[in-house]
């Protein structure tokens, strides 16, 4: 007031007590822990705007509060439109998320893993609010996402390499192994039917004879290793049903078997063979795959010779059982029994998942150790020293692989290979497979199969017979069907060498029966002169025992041939060629400077020689490789070795095309 009085001073503001004080402390920690919470946090309205982010997310992104609030959360993750766009829509369904991986985009730039949570906070109205995001970093996951991704592609680069390695190895060593059998087969031929002194001629064909039993044996066990493969990777064996005679496959069965090959001296050791016959009402007649049934009998009945004690006995026994009211087909039980000194302890023949009559690619191996105890590290510890000790074991025989491959030979077949634990004084290993004798299938030799015992001979290979007259030699049969293994659902160009045409381009007389010797009227009113000219056949071989023997073969079938190392030198030879000087290409695959599906890719679309049989014939085991020819333009897909019997089918075959003819007179197509 005017006059000196006294000064007031006034205050502005809300008063608070020490309750509303203390309110407003924990607002401000609440407000710093959302802030700077270990995990980014941001609200989105139902357009997809932020309406607030805490500073872990800016810090996480780069961004200002500036720069980031109020914009369209697209403009931050536009590589993710479509997701964010699903994620809305599941938001706005009511529906939570949770561990969603989304990218975002930096302010320097780069990209960001993040895992978002979140829900819908709904206004009092129950319309959409806003969003409650959690996002956490993913980095790591997607480190060791990557890692671990890597790791399968190197472990899946490896296993190819080591399956072209293998696919390699192979064809190297099974073409020469091939090639000298097929040697040793000519030659013992041309022997028999020369004149020799008696017993030169006796020793030259029984040292032949072995010597191609051994050769098949290799090629058999090598096959056997490269079918065990497939079978782990899923693959399925072709199979062929067709109905046979049990009583003859069980004398093969027993007949194959080679003491020499199996025991220690050399001989038999007074082992007794035998296969029983079991009358169980059953006709005769099995009706499956004869020569996957006879690899597997060829497999168990070896290791039993093999592993039995001297003077001890080795029995195939076989029981034929009708159809019933439970099994509406019949099956036949197979066993193999002998009273040695058994398996391994613990060993099992796991059960397949699928059971008898279903077959699907899925690997399931025999297993060796106690049931249940797989898992245990001693155990397969113990398990590996033994199978080390197995390898290094210099008078053990073979490679350990004949009962992975029977097991699943015999799956198949419809079976389940068992081993029975129970068995006391020695080994039995048995299945069962199923019988369906097709209505016309079975003639008037599959009568009910009647108890019997039939002991083996013991007779050398050469003379092995059945004894039922009328039936196919045993050695014949083994020379045709040893191509039958690993049959799976894989210079100058302007003139031969002097060898070749040595070998292969002359022609001789066909073996009588075999060909005509005139040519079908029909033949030469449809082709005219060329009818009467003989089948002219390209070989493209680049081993020189392998195309020789070929060359020789069908020397002998009244053809015409010349080689090609490789397939650069049959495109030359062919661009030379006259049109239709060559009838027929029996192209292998495997070869140097050029190979034969490109060779036959060029033929095809440069040469534009569509016409031309292209046949493959190749050592090659990939389980792709039939698919992959017939894709390039191949007529038709041969294993080598190819059987004399099929060459010749073949070779009658597209002559019969050629000329125009159903058949020919003297020949089966």
């Amino acid at each position: 007031e005017e006059g000196g009085g006294a000064e007031a001073v006034i205050l502005y503001g809300n008063l608070v007590n020490e309750v509303e004080e203390s309110d407003r402390a924990r607002d401000a920690e609440l407000i710093d822990f959302f802030q700077n919470a270990p995990i980014a946090m941001h609200w989105l309205n139902s357009d997809g705007t932020v309406l607030w982010a805490n500073q872990t997310e800016l810090n996480v992104l780069g961004y200002t509060a500036e720069e980031y609030i109020g914009q369209p959360i697209m403009n931050f993750c536009p590589d993710e439109k479509e997701l964010v766009l699903e994620i809305f829509q599941q938001l706005g369904s009511g529906n939570a998320i949770a561990d969603v991986p989304v990218r975002f985009r930096t302010k320097e730039g780069k990209i960001v893993h993040l895992l978002i949570d979140s829900n819908v906070a709904y206004k009092k109205d129950g319309s959409f609010g806003h969003t409650r995001c959690f996002i956490r970093d993913d980095t790591a996951r997607k480190i060791r996402d990557a890692r671990v991704q890597l790791l399968l592609d190197e472990n899946e680069r490896s296993l190819r390499m080591l399956d072209n390695f293998l696919s390699r190895t192979l064809h190297h060593i099974m073409g020469p192994l091939h090639a000298l059998k097929a040697t040793c087969d000519v030659v013992s031929d041309r022997l028999q039917t020369q004149k020799f002194d008696e017993t030169e001629r006796q020793n030259s064909v029984e040292l032949l004879e072995r010597a191609s039993e051994t050769i098949s044996g290799s090629a058999r066990m090598i096959a056997d290793v490269s079918d065990l493969a497939r079978f782990d990777e899923g693959a399925l064996l072709r199979t062929k049903f067709t109905p046979f005679n049990l009583r003859n496959v069980g004398i093969e069965a027993i007949e194959k078997i080679q003491f020499r090959d199996l025991r220690m001296n050399g001989g038999d050791d007074g082992i007794s063979v035998s296969v029983n016959l079991v009358g169980g009402g059953g006709s005769t007649a099995l009706n499956t795959d004869r020569q996957v049934l006879l690899r597997v009998l060829q497999h168990l009945l070896e290791n039993a010779v093999r592993e039995v004690n001297p003077g001890g006995s080795v029995t195939l026994q076989i029981t034929s059982s009708p159809p019933s009211a439970t099994n509406s087909e019949g099956s036949v039980l197979v066993e193999i029994m002998d009273d040695g000194k058994g398996l391994p302890p613990g060993t099992c023949l796991e059960a397949t998942i699928s059971g008898i009559g279903e077959v699907n690619g899925g690997s399931h191996r025999y297993a060796i150790g106690n049931r249940g105890s797989q898992d245990d590290p001693d155990e397969l510890q113990k398990a590996r020293a033994e199978m080390e000790e197995g390898l290094r074991n210099l008078k053990q025989n073979g490679v350990g692989v004949g009962f992975p491959v029977s097991y699943h030979l015999v799956r198949m077949l419809g079976g389940d290979l068992r081993h029975d634990a129970e068995f006391s004084g020695g080994t039995r290993i048995w299945f069962t497979l199923p019988n369906k004798i097709e209505d016309g299938d079975e003639d008037d030799q599959y009568e009910v199969l009647k108890t019997e015992t039939i002991p083996k001979k013991g007779l050398p290979p050469t003379q092995i017979s059945f004894v039922q007259s009328g039936q196919p030699d045993i050695k014949k049969r083994k020379r045709e069907e040893d191509a039958e293994f690993g049959n799976f659902v894989s210079s100058d160009s302007s003139a031969a060498t002097s060898n070749d045409c040595d070998d292969s381009t002359m022609v001789t007389s066909t073996p009588k029966g075999k060909y005509v010797d005139s040519v079908p009227p029909a033949a030469v009113a449809k082709c005219g002169v060329k009818a009467s000219m003989p089948f002219s056949v390209l070989i493209v071989e680049d081993t020189d025992i392998c195309a020789r023997l070929l060359g020789m073969q069908l020397k002998k079938m009244k053809c015409s041939t010349q080689r090609a190392e490789n397939g650069q030198v049959a495109l030359d030879i062919l661009q030379k060629s006259m049109p239709g000087q060559f009838d027929l290409i029996l192209m292998d695959l495997r070869m140097p400077v050029m190979d034969g599906l490109e060779a036959t890719k060029l033929i095809r679309e440069e040469l534009k020689m569509g016409d031309i049989p292209i046949l493959a014939l190749t050592g090659e085991k990939r389980d792709d490789i039939q698919s992959e020819c017939e894709g390039i333009g191949f007529t038709d897909f041969f294993s080598k070795p190819l059987p004399k019997k099929k060459l010749e089918e073949t070779i009658a075959k597209y002559k019969a095309l050629r000329d125009g003819v159903e058949t020919i007179r003297g020949s089966q197509l």
